[in-house]
């Protein structure tokens, strides 16, 4: 993609009738999670930009039961180690699918989101980059799985437009905190 991250996202918006003449005129105006989360992960390797993921993660974890273990995994792909964010990417994988296998729904969904972000920093920080780790739709990805996370950790109907609404508004408000809270360190 040869956009910047910050003209993809107001290119988006301007589509769907929002124009927004900044990036933070976006980020105070946006009701979905998706796009926010896409500058994100278009920003990668940027410490900040992992950093207010790890925030994210760590906030929303509180709200599903179980899944701090996810969150802890992703803060861990940073480190200097070899190769790391493709192990911490590979033990969210073994996490979402532990899960999946103890019918717990909510953290498998929440690992599974940890995961889409953590592929998109492995590709990144290893310059291995494809179709497949496409930061926009693996934030796509993240979103959808987070938004699941949540509402199947309130026991509602994952298909329930309204739950997922809810859900979703929730998880941009955690992300709007996530980022104030890393930007103003």
């Amino acid at each position: 993609m040869s956009e910047s991250p910050d003209a993809f996202l107001l290119g988006m918006f301007q589509k769907s009738g929002l124009a927004c003449g900044s990036v933070d005129e976006a980020w105070q105006r946006s009701e979905y999670l998706y796009p926010l989360l896409g500058w994100l992960t278009a920003r990668f390797p940027e410490p900040t930009a992992f950093q207010i993921c790890a925030e994210w993660l760590r906030l929303a974890a509180t709200r599903v039961e179980g899944a701090a273990a996810a969150a802890d995994l992703f803060a861990q792909a940073r480190s200097e180690a070899y190769r790391q964010g493709h192990v911490i990417a590979g033990a969210l994988g073994d996490l979402r699918n532990a899960s999946i296998l103890e019918q717990k729904t909510a953290v498998a969904a929440f690992a599974d989101a940890a995961s889409h972000l953590c592929e998109v920093w492995a590709a990144v920080t290893t310059h291995e980059v494809d179709a497949e780790t496409n930061p926009w739709a693996r934030a796509k990805a993240a979103a959808g799985a987070m938004v699941t996370a949540l509402v199947a950790q309130r026991g509602q109907d994952e298909k329930d437009p309204a739950a997922k609404a809810q859900a979703r508004v929730e998880l941009t408000e955690l992300l709007r905190t996530a980022r104030a809270a890393i930007t103003v360190r």
